[in-house]
């Protein structure tokens, strides 16, 4: 079983502590009223139990060397939906034994159907950290082989960890979830595009971003499936321009670059403005790649991180364009502009 550090116990407990907030906060401004404290103590004990339970426990039977690993894996996921539902009833028992419940508790159908749905959400968020760990650690095993042999390269290999890292983006991640569930009920249309959105980018993400260079038109793809999932959770508060003329449809171009710009808008800009709207702009056109954003920002902002992520992309730009690009990234007055340029881009033959 995994040990955390102290370091990794307390970004875990930053994040559980982040989701409870918002999450209690929502479901208080729906509902119109808030439970007692004990009410969600018990419960986010059980929740945050079960998700430990399955990333911990139940996913790496999936992984052992074993013939019925399948056959153990289903069996620990049954477990799982059994211990949330005992732990469930007796977290409301013990609720009506302090009188905290306004009525009786009855096991029907409904309660069931209600606990399982509940259960499963924390199932799907376990499921993801472990394969995002699971990523990240062959990424760290990768980089220790590397360090030891490529002195030279271990520099460029640091800056393509830590963009990887950044791509399978907890901030989005969370954000799409979140509404996803908030939605679930009211408009089940919108998640249902929600969900193929954020399916083909964690894909993309996964295993596309081995390759080392990929078919331009398929980064395309992904950059407008997150734009896509920003349409779905602002609706007409997103302004947006964007703008494309793709004239070479053999084109490639380094995966998850354009993508990760896209999505520095939509972390750190200003969208939201309808005097101000953010501007994409990409275009191809024989041989070369245009590329350019721009959003308004806002004035105590802090981009230090944004441009570290920046910096990462031109470590990967000069590693694969040398002298054949053009990056230029910063603060034009009230906005923050990217421009890139790439003069030869490699051509698909197939």
């Amino acid at each position: 079983m995994k040990k955390f550090s102290r370091n990794e116990l307390r970004i875990h407990l930053i994040c559980w502590l982040t989701y409870i907030f918002i999450e209690v906060v929502l479901a208080g401004i729906v509902s119109g009223k808030f439970n007692n404290f004990f009410f969600y103590a018990l419960f986010y004990l059980v929740n945050i139990g079960i998700f430990y339970f399955h990333s911990l426990w139940v996913m790496p039977l999936l992984y052992k060397n074993s013939k019925n690993r399948v056959i153990h894996f289903l069996l620990g996921v049954f477990l799982a939906y059994t211990m949330y539902l005992i732990g469930a009833t007796l977290a409301n028992l013990l609720l009506g034994a302090m009188g905290l419940r306004t009525s009786p508790l009855e096991i029907t159908v409904r309660y069931i159907g209600v606990t399982v749905s509940r259960a499963s959400l924390f199932i799907m968020f376990a499921s993801g950290y472990f394969y995002l760990n699971r990523h990240l650690e062959r990424k760290d095993i990768e980089i220790q082989q590397l360090r030891e042999i490529e002195g030279l390269k271990y520099q460029l290999v640091v800056a393509e960890k830590d963009f990887l890292r950044a791509q399978i983006n907890p901030h989005l991640l969370f954000n799409t979830l979140t509404f996803i569930r908030n939605a679930s009920k009211s408009n089940p249309e919108k998640v249902a595009l929600a969900i193929a959105a954020l399916t083909e980018l964690m894909e993309y993400a996964l295993e596309d971003s081995k390759s080392e260079v990929v078919p331009f038109s398929r980064e395309i793809l992904q950059m407008e499936n997150l734009i896509k999932l920003n349409r779905l959770r602002f609706e007409h508060l997103l302004n947006l321009n964007y703008t494309k003329d793709i004239q070479n449809g053999s084109a490639t171009i380094l995966p998850i670059v354009l993508l990760t710009l896209v999505e520095n808008m939509f972390k750190h800009g200003i969208l939201n403005d309808p005097l101000h709207p953010a501007v994409i702009d990409v275009r191809c056109i024989g041989s070369e790649i245009h590329f350019r954003t721009s959003n308004l920002t806002r004035t105590n902002n802090k981009i230090i991180g944004q441009q570290s992520g920046l910096r990462n992309i031109k470590a990967r730009l000069e590693h694969a364009y040398p002298g054949q690009y053009s990056f230029e990234f910063g603060r034009n007055g009230a906005n923050f502009s990217v421009k890139l340029k790439i003069f030869n881009t490699v051509t698909n033959p197939h």
